[in-house]
């Protein structure tokens, strides 16, 4: 019986057939790897513009419900006694708790321009006025020495902005002399800055010493004067677009306004208003932009559209599309109106419509 001759080796043939299988394996792995990398980078990058987009709109909502609130009825006489209230945007409570800007109208928070911060050519812009944080109640307040006493303890500062109301009359002024160990606060003249123009708080305003005297009884409400504004602006990075806050901020008796960048990867921002023009307290079937209004005490809710686009880019296989009003149309909700890519960034439009709640029936 014969024994079957041992195999010595492998033919080129078959060399090259296993390395050409095996070539198949490996390519078809790091295709698949490929592939599971580029699902993750879309998955997070769309996880990532979501958590943004879910900040945005409830940083922004709660601005615009809250505008022209102030704790008391809104149909006070009101009086504001900070100097510079009449052109000073962020002091401008009267005609400013609600104001927007046109992408081709100026903003006086930031200049268009292509260096950090500055306002991007195009996009909207918007300021919201409140009155918030923490609420006090008046014990007693003196308007010969400019002091009121309140209830409780508090956190305010020198140079802190409130407002203060009771049932029929409202005042914004600034605190000159706070001790947070006592309940004594002072609205004299002269002692902050910008400060105020005179220690009456009554209405009309008259810039004298005195004013227009008012006493402001027990029980009459306090509470911080809450300026904001956002607009889109160049990013810190400088490759990109950014959402950017403007907000009041209180150092040695100095009341002033700073920006500050809130979210990176905000391509645009078109705000559209809703108006009541024939005074039924109902909101008009058209929204409108900014341009096309010149009462913004008219204005009841606000339509806000924000789109969103992703860090980095290579996450489509081409440059997307997706509908968003562009800044030239004038009106929300344009049927055909979007935004063509000139990158395969990802790119994902979130709004939402807000009523003015202080403002709404």
């Amino acid at each position: 019986m014969s024994t079957p001759p041992r195999q010595r080796g492998l033919s080129l043939v078959e060399l090259m057939i296993g390395m050409l299988i095996g070539l198949f394996l490996i390519g078809g792995m790091v295709q698949l790897l490929g592939a599971n990398r580029q699902v993750y980078r879309y998955q997070e990058a769309l996880s990532r513009i979501q958590e943004h987009a879910r900040f945005a709109l409830e940083t922004l909502g709660y601005e615009i419900r809250m505008a022209g609130y102030t704790g008391c009825p809104i149909r006070n006489e009101i009086a504001n006694v900070i100097n510079g209230a009449g052109t000073t945007w962020w002091l401008d409570f009267n005609t400013g708790s609600v104001r927007g800007y046109d992408g081709s109208q100026h903003f006086p928070g930031r200049a268009i321009g292509t260096n950090t911060g500055d306002r991007v050519a195009g996009t909207d812009a918007a300021t919201f006025i409140h009155g918030g944080g923490d609420s006090y109640t008046v014990a007693t307040h003196n308007p010969t020495a400019a002091e009121f006493k309140l209830n409780t303890t508090h956190d305010l500062d020198d140079g802190s902005i409130v407002l203060v109301c009771d049932a029929t009359q409202t005042s914004i002024l600034q605190l000159t002399n706070v001790n947070s160990s006592n309940v004594t606060i002072v609205h004299n003249t002269g002692t902050a800055t910008p400060g105020n123009c005179t220690k009456g708080l009554g209405s009309p305003v008259e810039c004298t010493a005195n004013g227009t005297p008012y006493t402001f009884g027990p029980d009459s409400s306090m509470v911080d004067f809450v300026p904001t504004a956002f607009y889109i602006g160049v990013s810190t990075s400088g490759t990109g677009r950014s959402l950017y806050r403007i907000r009041s901020q209180v150092s040695a008796a100095t009341t002033s306004v700073a920006v500050e960048e809130l979210i990176e990867g905000v391509e645009d921002m078109q705000i559209f208003y809703g108006i009541d023009a024939d005074g039924d307290r109902v909101v008009d079937p058209d929204y409108v932009d900014a341009s096309a209004i010149t009462d913004w005490e008219q204005v009841l809710s606000v339509r806000l559209e924000l789109l969103f686009v992703s860090l980095e880019d290579q996450l489509n296989i081409e440059p997307q599309w997706i509908a968003f009003p562009s800044a030239d149309t004038g009106r929300a909700n344009l049927i055909g109106d979007g935004f063509t890519a000139a990158d395969r960034r990802l790119y994902q439009a979130f709004g939402t419509t807000l009523g003015l709640r202080n403002r709404l029936p």
